[in-house]
C-alpha cells in the first residue's frame, strides 16, 4: 500500500511537470514564466502585487488612446541585491506620455524589493502591452496588459499594417515600407524578422 501511494505521488508530480513544460513550450510562455518566478522571489508580495501596483499607477491617457497608440513596451532594468533600481531602459518606447508613466510606476516600487545574495536574480525584462478595444494585435508576448475601452474609435489591426507593408515592398516604396514596419515592430517587438527587414531596407535606402 505504501509503495502504491509513493508511485501515485510520483506519477502526479511527473504529469504535472510535464504539463507545465508543455504550457511553457513557446518563447513567450517561457519568458513570462521566468519573469513571474523572478518577481515572486524578489518583489514583496510577488508578481500579482507588482501587477496590482501597475494598474494603480499607470493610466492609458486620452491623447494616447485617441491616437491609437497600441503596442508592447519592453522595460529592462536591474534591481540590485539591496533593492535599488538601476539601468532602466525602455527598449520599445510607445511615447505619448506612456513611457513616463511606466517610469513613474517603477519608481513607486522602491522599497518593495526583497534582498538577495546572487546577482543572477537582479535582471528584469517586463513586456507591457497597451491595446484599445478589440484591436487585432499580437496577444502572446505581453506580460502586463492594459486594455482601454474607447467609444467611437476603431484602431487599425496588425493585418492592416502588414498589408500596407507588403504593398509598399511590392512597389519598391522603401520609405513607406519602413513606416509600416516600425508600427509592426512597436506591436510585435520580439519578432526578429521584422528587425532584420528594417535593417535591410534602411541599408538599401542609403545605397
Amino acid at each position: 500500500m505504501h509503495k502504491r501511494i509513493i508511485l501515485l505521488v510520483f506519477s502526479v508530480l511527473f504529469f504535472a511537470n510535464h504539463l507545465i513544460s508543455q504550457e511553457n513550450s513557446t518563447p513567450a510562455q517561457s519568458r513570462k514564466a521566468n519573469l513571474k518566478q523572478l518577481l515572486d522571489y524578489r518583489y514583496r508580495g510577488g508578481y500579482y502585487s507588482f501587477e496590482r501596483l501597475f494598474f494603480k499607477t499607470v493610466e492609458y491617457n486620452e491623447v494616447a488612446k485617441k491616437n491609437c497608440v497600441v503596442g508592447i513596451m519592453i522595460v529592462r532594468f536591474d534591481v540590485d541585491c539591496e533593492g535599488e533600481i538601476k539601468n532602466l531602459v525602455i527598449k520599445n518606447p510607445l511615447r505619448w506620455g506612456l513611457d513616463a508613466q511606466v517610469q513613474g510606476f517603477l519608481q513607486a516600487t522602491m522599497g518593495n524589493w526583497n534582498t538577495c545574495t546572487d546577482d543572477k536574480y537582479t535582471r528584469f525584462e517586463v513586456p507591457i502591452q497597451f491595446t484599445i478595444n478589440d484591436t487585432e494585435t499580437n496577444s502572446t508576448d505581453g506580460m502586463i496588459i492594459l486594455q482601454a475601452d474607447l467609444t467611437g474609435y476603431n484602431c487599425k489591426g496588425d493585418s492592416y499594417f502588414q498589408e500596407k507593408l507588403d504593398d509598399a515592398l511590392e512597389k519598391n516604396k522603401k520609405k513607406k515600407a519602413v513606416k509600416y514596419l516600425d508600427e509592426l515592430i512597436k506591436r510585435n517587438p520580439y519578432d526578429s524578422d521584422l528587425y532584420d527587414l528594417r535593417i535591410e531596407l534602411r541599408k538599401s535606402k542609403k545605397e
